[in-house]
């Protein structure tokens, strides 16, 4: 690669003093499911600036179809469905965050309902629990059929604006461009970021802690069932400010589609 793009530190040329400034506590970058949540959380006791690059359905949860495993059946344990995730992972799994996304699942989900998340209910008025490939137990939760992704966004949406309307602020159709440090040198604090909206263009957002939940780079194929907003964004920042990425190679894409050379995405 040349060293005009393999040394570059940000994507463009900026000057911060010249720009609008924002000051938050937190801010966030992605407004999937782990943007949504991570901006009730931490607006429970601070401030929040929320950045959605296209809409609040353009995010890669509207398009997940599948359903939400959850230990919730009589019969069933997060100790159970830890293990079968694991042997399932054959060997690549983390194991302590198999461990806790098992544990604190049964939890979450119970959040969820409480919030109004509409699951697909039996015929006593429970939720229905699906068992389906990996797992030795019922415990597949569905929103809408196969639109639990979209079911999901809406009840976390619902929420925010519900619960945390005036400590959170959400930016749409803002774009996240790169990552600010306190330094150039590796390992240096991230201070905010420098986003452009598609109404009043850069601008500075500083802020006490940055979370990226930006989603992958499923665009980078010419072929993939993931949706438009998928370009890499948060990756490709995280790796100009030094951060070390892992794991690039676990992208999904949806298995049960009909590959066509070159068609339509």
């Amino acid at each position: 690669m040349h060293s005009l793009f393999h040394d570059r530190r940000h994507l463009i040329p900026f000057r911060s003093a010249l720009l609008p400034q924002i000051f938050t506590d937190v801010l966030v970058i992605g407004s999937g499911v782990a943007g949504l949540r991570t901006a009730l959380a931490a607006a429970e006791h601070s401030e929040v600036v929320l950045l959605s690059k296209g809409g609040r359905d353009a995010a890669a949860t509207a398009w997940a179809q599948g359903g939400i495993a959850a230990a919730l059946h009589r019969d069933d344990a997060p100790q159970l469905h830890a293990r079968d995730t694991l042997a399932a992972g054959a060997g690549l799994c983390d194991a302590p965050a198999v461990e806790r996304i098992t544990r604190e699942g049964v939890e979450r989900v119970g959040e969820l309902l409480e919030w109004g998340f509409a699951v697909d209910r039996d015929a006593e008025g429970e939720p229905a629990l699906a068992r389906e490939g990996g797992h030795s137990r019922p415990r597949i939760l569905h929103a809408g059929g196969d639109a639990t992704g979209a079911a999901l966004l809406d009840t976390l949406w619902r929420r925010l604006e519900l619960t945390a309307g005036e400590r959170v602020r959400v930016f749409d159709n803002c774009f996240a461009l790169d990552l600010l440090t306190a330094g150039d040198e590796p390992g240096a604090p991230c201070v905010g970021a420098v986003t452009h909206h598609r109404r009043y263009g850069l601008q500075i957002i500083w802020a006490r802690a940055t979370i990226l939940a930006g989603g992958g780079a499923g665009m980078a194929w010419r072929e993939t069932t993931n949706p438009p907003s998928c370009t890499g964004d948060a990756l490709a920042m995280a790796y100009r400010a030094g951060a070390q990425l892992a794991d690039m190679a676990f992208m999904q894409f949806h298995p049960t589609t009909l590959y066509i050379a070159g068609a339509a995405r």
